[in-house]
C-alpha cells in the first residue's frame, strides 16, 4: 500500500543523511537535537567542519529553495524513525517539533550563512511536509482527553484516532524510507489497538445483552464496564455495528449485496450496462423521498458522463477502478484544489452518517482497490478542517468514526458474528 522511496540520499545530500544516521544511533536524543539546532538553526560552531561545509554549500546552491527543505525533512525523519523504535522515543519528537515551532524566538544574527539557513528553514515550515511532521508528532504524543473536552479541540488533534488517514496525511511528498517506515509501523500498532478495543467492547455488549436477557438489568449492570472506544454515543455505536455487520437492506448484509453484484461482473458486461447496474446498486437503499429530490438524478448523470466513448467496451479492472473513482469524487470530494463537498454533507444531513458511510462501503466492497482512494478523499476533508474545533464539524467526526468501525469489521479483525445478541445495545 505504501510506496517507499530510496533508503539513503544521493550526491552531496547523502553526506548529511549518513551523518545523522550515525549520530542518532550513537548519541542520546538530547545530543542529537543539539546537533540539529547547531547545524540548521544556530549555524555556527558545529563540531564537524566537513558537515557544516556541506550544509553551507547546499544552502547556497541554485536548487536550495526546492532541495534544502527536503534535506531538513529527511534529517527529521531519520531521527524520528530511530527514536520511535526506542521505549521513550516519542518525547524527543515533541522536542524537535517544539524547536521548529519556536524558530522565531531564536536571536537575530548578521551572519550571511545563518540568515540563509533561517530563510530555508522558514521555507520548510511553509512546505506541505512540515504539517505532516506535526501531525505525526500529534499521533505519537496525542493528548489524553474526555469526550467532553474534545469538542473544544481542533479536529487535527484527533489524527491519532484515524490510522487510515496516515498514508495521505502524514507521508511526505518524497516518500523517503524513514518517513514511510515510521508511519507504517505506527499505523499498524494503532490499528491493532483500535480493533482490539472495539472487539473488547463488542464482547462486553454481547455478554451484557445475554445476562440481561437471562438474569435481568440489575445483574447486567453489575458486569465490569468496558469503555466505548469511539467518539460515538453508545446508541450510535450500536447502530454502526448493526448496520455494517448486520442487515443493511431488507434481509441482506453489505457482504450479501456486494457478493451478488460482483457475481454479475463475471459475465464481463459492457461498460454502459455496468453503469446502469452500478447506479441501481448504489441507490437501492437510499430513502426514495431523498433520492427523488436531486441525489439520484445527479448521481445518474455523473456515472453516465464517465468516459462515454468507452461505453461499448467490455468492463475490465481498470474500467471498474476508473468509474468507482469518479463516483467517490462526486459523493465525497474531488481534490484538495477543488474541495467542494456539498453532496457528502447533504447525504449526512439527510441520511445520517451511518447510512452515508454504508453507501461508501458498498462501493468499496465491489472494488477494494478503490479503498485507498476513498481514504485519501476523507484525508482531504480532514486536512481541510483540521484547524476547526471539533464541535464545529460534528458531521465529519462522526463520519470518520463510522469509517473506523466499518473498516474494522470488513477489512480488519473485529469479529462481529455475535451481533444477533445485541438487541438492546443502545439501551445503556
Amino acid at each position: 500500500m505504501f510506496a517507499v522511496g530510496k533508503k539513503v540520499g544521493s550526491g552531496v545530500e547523502q553526506i548529511i543523511y549518513e551523518h545523522f544516521i550515525h549520530v542518532v544511533r550513537t548519541e542520546t536524543p538530547s545530543q542529537v537535537l543539539e546537533r540539529f539546532r547547531t547545524l540548521f538553526i544556530e549555524g555556527v560552531n558545529y563540531s564537524d567542519s566537513r558537515i557544516f561545509s556541506t550544509i553551507e554549500s547546499l544552502a547556497f546552491d541554485r536548487t536550495a529553495e526546492h532541495n534544502f527543505p527536503l534535506v531538513i525533512n529527511r534529517c527529521c525523519y531519520i531521527m524520528v524513525n530511530y527514536w520511535q523504535m526506542q521505549p521513550t522515543g516519542n518525547v524527543p519528537v515533541a522536542t524537535l517539533v517544539g524547536m521548529l515551532e519556536h524558530l522565531h524566538d531564536v536571536r537575530m544574527t548578521y551572519s550571511r550563512v545563518v540568515r540563509r539557513l533561517r530563510q530555508l528553514l522558514h521555507s520548510y515550515l511553509q512546505s506541505d511536509d512540515y504539517p505532516k511532521l506535526k501531525r505525526l508528532n500529534c499521533v505519537l504524543n496525542g493528548e489524553s482527553s474526555t469526550k467532553n473536552t474534545i469538542a473544544e479541540r481542533p479536529l487535527g488533534t484527533l489524527i491519532t484516532r484515524y490510522p487510515y488517514l496516515y498514508e495521505h496525511s502524514l507521508v511526505s511528498e518524497e516518500r523517503t524510507f524513514e518517513n514511510v517506515e515510521t508511519i507504517k509501523r505506527v499505523q499498524k500498532q494503532l490499528r491493532r489497538e483500535q480493533e482490539t478495543n472495539l472487539s473488547h467492547y463488542l464482547t462486553y455488549q454481547v455478554r451484557r445483552s445475554r445476562i440481561k436477557a437471562h438474569l435481568g438489568r440489575e445483574a447486567a449492570d453489575n458486569l465490569p464496564p468496558v469503555v466505548n472506544p469511539t467518539l460515538l454515543s453508545t446508541k450510535e455505536l450500536g447502530m454502526a455495528f448493526g448496520h455494517f455487520a448486520g442487515k443493511a437492506e431488507g434481509n441482506a448484509t453489505y457482504r450479501d449485496l456486494s457478493h451478488g453484484f460482483v457475481a454479475q461482473l463475471q459475465m464481463q458486461p459492457i461498460i454502459k450496462t455496468f453503469k446502469g447496474d452500478l447506479f441501481d446498486y448504489i441507490v437501492s437503499g437510499v430513502n426514495p423521498s431523498y433520492g427523488k429530490r436531486s441525489f439520484n438524478d445527479r448521481l445518474y448523470k455523473t456515472i453516465y458522463s464517465i468516459s462515454p466513448d468507452r461505453d461499448y467496451q467490455r468492463l475490465d479492472e481498470l474500467g471498474l477502478l476508473r468509474i468507482c473513482t469518479h463516483v467517490f469524487n462526486h459523493l465525497v470530494i474531488e481534490s484538495s484544489s477543488n474541495p467542494q463537498h456539498f453532496v457528502f454533507m447533504d447525504m449526512i444531513n439527510n441520511l445520517g452518517s451511518v447510512f452515508t458511510t454504508g453507501l461508501l462501503l458498498k462501493v468499496v466492497l465491489i472494488c477494494q482497490k478503490v479503498k485507498p482512494l476513498l481514504e485519501s478523499r476523507l484525508s482531504i476533508l480532514f486536512n481541510h478542517y483540521e484547524s476547526s474545533q471539533c464541535k464545529g464539524v460534528p458531521w465529519l467526526v462522526k463520519s470518520l468514526e463510522n469509517w473506523n468501525v466499518a473498516g474494522a469489521i470488513h477489512f480488519g479483525k473485529v469479529d462481529a458474528s455475535a451481533l444477533n445478541f445485541l438487541q438492546s445495545i443502545g439501551d445503556g
